[in-house]
Formats: structure tokens, sequence, C-alpha cells
């Protein structure tokens, strides 16, 4: 599948990876994805997303999630993963799928950070869409703003 992938989208999915393992994932999430493009793509740099924002945005999305079904982290002393290499969860694998399909819809022929970072933002339910809204940010209209930047 990364055949044809850009050097720069390999290397977002490697960061993604290392990424899962020091946050203690097992999986690699979609939300890391997002935040190996954090500070890669212009586009979430000018909607006020850089890596810390966004950590910060993904750890309150997670909070309030908890909070809906009555437990507080704070209660808990939350295990971490140790996983020599973290597996693709179904979200990454569809975010990935996702800028497969947006760079075949434009016509490019090599997959680069933009599409996956489309491919994230074309995500309707999850993790990542209510951590944008936690963060105050229209994923449709960063959606919109990362495909023009990509022309």
């Amino acid at each position: 599948m990364f055949e044809r992938f850009t050097q720069d989208a390999r290397q977002v999915v490697k960061a993604a990876e290392t990424l899962a393992r020091e946050l203690g994932s097992p999986t690699i999430e979609a939300e890391h994805l997002l935040l190996a493009l954090a500070d890669r793509e212009p586009v979430l740099a000018d909607a006020g997303l850089d890596h810390d924002g966004l950590l910060a945005a993904l750890e309150a999305e997670r909070d309030r999630s908890l909070v809906a079904v009555g437990i507080s982290a704070a209660d808990f002393d939350l295990p971490t993963a140790t996983v020599a290499r973290p597996r693709f969860a179904a979200s990454s694998k569809r975010a990935l799928e996702r800028a497969v399909r947006a760079a075949l819809a434009r016509s490019d022929k090599r997959i680069a950070g933009g599409h996956i970072l489309l491919g994230v933002l074309a995500a309707e339910a999850g993790t990542v869409p209510r951590a944008l809204a936690v963060a105050g940010v229209d994923r449709v209209e960063l959606r919109d703003r990362a495909a023009a930047g990509l022309s």
C-alpha cells in the first residue's frame, strides 16, 4: 500500500507509529496520524493547531468522553501499553484508505502528507472530529483548506 506514498507521507506514518508507542497505545489511531501531521502541514498551524494544542484537545476529548459515561480519569491509574510495534487500528486504516481515494480523485500519482490529512479530516465520527470540535475548529472548513493547499 505504501509504494505510492511520498517520502514525506511515509515519514508521517512512521512518526504516527512512534507517537502511538510513546503515548502507550497498542494501536496507531487516526489521532496519531493527525499529531504526526501537526508540525508538517501549514493548514493545521494556520488553524492554530500545533502538536501541543492538538494533544491537549485530544486529552480533553478523552476526559469528556469518560465523564459522559460516569468515569473520571483522575480516579484511575490508567495502564499504558508497552508494545514493540503498534498495529494499525481501524481508524488509521480508514484514514489511509481515504487518503489514497483523495489522491485518485484528484488524479495525483503519489500520496503526500496533505492527502493523509484529508483522509483523517474526512472522518465524520470518532475521536478526531470530537477533539477538533473541542478545540473550536470547523473540521469541514479545515478539510476544504487542506484540499485547496494540495492544488
